[in-house]
């Protein structure tokens, strides 16, 4: 807006301030061809409080203070400025990362911080940067004390530079995310997983076998997962999850019926069952039966899987993490990497104090644990039992006709913990059968529940504390000095960048296949419990 003289634009500021704005204001700077004012009182911390504060928050926020409707570009330009100044730009936090992630390990010992650094600039004497890989200690040693499960997945951050974010995330004993290790990389290729997972190896798994990596099937990482020795026979297993399966699969077959008996056939515990559900598939599309019996069948089912998964599908572990971070995906790599560790400190504080009211309230597991063991509980009662050998204390259970369903018989056998129905198996929790025949031969079924749902191993794992981070003036200068690799920038595309997942009808519709299936199992209230 332009006026003829600096007085016509002094009284026009003075009219919207009284009778629209009601704000006070002071002048800056005054010339004879300038006239510049700023309200004396200002609102602060909006960016800093929430790093998901975007572009139509500010225009709402603009819009119930003034009344006026601030401009798309307005908003996005002022909240660029706001996050510069809260966060920094993205070559400034890339300079600082060094020195902060030092600060971290150096008030929380035992911090893991790895570098692969793209080059060095001779003439400034600087690194260019490549990859970086951070673990917080307490995460590391809490891991001990859970399942021996990790998903890890990759994620866009929202810059103006080409990154992104790996995760890698376990579940604890509650049915609850545990945040074990990030990094940032410029591409999801073969050497970044190659990289992401050794260094997972070496300062997380650290020799523990057994391991289940749950991941979706990018290719790279398939080619890195087969070159390490943790997640192959006969240390570890890969395994894919469910629903990327059944999205990859929608996305070739495009059917929504098949679709949801992709996923019925993948969550399916009993191999008769998920044979019957093929089977539908193979006579209503022979091409998408073909595209299933193609994946290697422990890769992808739960039938056949062997107990690995215990009990878990998918990777909304790490993908859970993802949406927590959301916004903080739109920050530099420094704000990002504090998030990461306010995040987790607030998951540590909050669990301690609900194992703490778990002892107190005398429970023996957790309580995911405690419910999904009585929900058993109380289904066995309706169960009729059959001994057949005390020595493998095995026996045979029919289940209760209710309609159409139950009359069902399953193999129980107690020595090899085991049950044909294959919850058990998965669970780690002695399912409705095992405890009717535990009753029957005397025996404790409680005494059966894995070690990860004690209360104790809950309370381990979120024992160790974190220490605070003291101020930039106590930190160390670092060993080396960092510099942003100006070749890797974003795509240029019209309009807006795109922040948020286009959902597609995986993302309605797979609830319902997963609610069926589980209804189907008797297992409705078996859920991931997610942050």
């Amino acid at each position: 807006m332009l006026f003829k003289t600096k007085e016509e634009l002094m009284e026009a500021v003075q009219d919207h301030s009284i009778r629209h704005a009601r704000r006070e204001y002071y002048v800056t700077e005054s010339s004879k061809t300038k006239w510049k004012v700023l309200c004396k009182h200002s609102t602060e911390g909006h960016v800093k409080c929430n790093p998901s504060y975007g572009i139509k928050h500010v225009i709402q926020n603009v819009k119930d203070q003034t009344g006026y409707d601030v401009p798309y570009q307005k908003a996005w330009y002022s909240l660029k400025m706001a996050r510069e100044i809260v966060y920094g730009t993205w070559e400034s936090s890339v300079q600082k990362l060094p020195a902060y992630l030092g600060a971290i390990q150096k008030y929380n010992p035992g911090t893991i911080v790895e570098w692969k650094h793209k080059g060095f600039q001779a003439s400034t004497g600087k690194y260019v940067m490549g990859y970086v890989f951070w673990a917080f200690k307490p995460c590391i040693d809490g891991f001990q004390f859970c399942r021996n499960v990790i998903s890890v997945d990759g994620t866009h951050l929202y810059t103006k530079y080409k990154y992104k974010l790996l995760i890698a995330a376990a579940m604890d004993g509650n049915q609850q995310v545990l945040p074990l290790a990030f990094a940032v990389v410029d591409e999801e290729t073969y050497p970044s997983w190659k990289w992401f997972l050794q260094q997972l190896s070496r300062h997380v798994i650290r020799g523990r076998r057994g391991m289940c990596l749950i991941s979706d099937r990018h290719g790279g990482l398939i080619k890195a997962v087969r070159e390490g020795p943790d997640f192959v026979s006969p240390h570890g297993v890969h395994r894919y999850c469910l629903r990327h399966v059944c999205s990859n699969f929608n996305s070739t077959i495009k059917n929504v019926v098949l679709k949801d008996l992709c996923w019925q056939a993948g969550s399916e515990y009993q191999s008769r069952k998920f044979n019957r559900i093929m089977d539908e598939i193979k006579k209503q599309d022979v091409k998408a039966f073909a595209y299933l019996d193609a994946i290697n069948k422990e890769k992808w089912t739960a039938s056949h899987d062997g107990g690995w998964r215990c009990g878990i599908l998918t990777t909304n572990m790490s993908e859970c993490i993802n949406g927590v971070l959301k916004g903080a995906r739109r920050l530099p790599v420094s704000a990002l990497v504090e998030i990461t560790l306010e995040r987790t400190v607030h998951y540590f504080h909050v669990r301690a104090i609900k194992g703490q009211k778990m002892l107190q309230n005398n429970q023996l597991w957790t309580d995911f644990a405690c419910k999904m063991f009585i929900s058993w509980q109380q289904k066995a009662v309706e169960h009729t039992v059959t001994k057949y050998s005390h020595a493998q204390q095995s026996a045979s259970v029919v289940t209760r006709r209710q309609g159409r369903h139950g009359m069902n018989t399953h193999v129980v056998k107690i020595a090899n913990r085991e049950c044909s129905c294959g919850k058990w198996n998965q669970f780690g929790i002695p399912c409705s059968h095992a405890q009717k025949v535990c009753g029957a031969y005397n025996i404790s079924a409680a005494s059966m529940v894995k070690d990860y749902y004690d209360v104790m191993a809950y309370n381990n794992t979120y024992s160790k504390h974190f220490e605070p981070v003291q101020s930039e003036d106590y930190w160390d200068d670092p060993n080396f000095q960092l510099v942003h690799d100006p070749t890797i920038r974003t795509v240029t595309r019209p309009g807006r960048n795109q922040t948020t997942r286009i959902h597609n009808e995986m993302d309605w519709r797979q609830t319902r296949a997963r609610q069926e299936a589980q209804q189907q199992q008797g297992d409705s209230s078996v859920q991931e419990n997610v942050p």
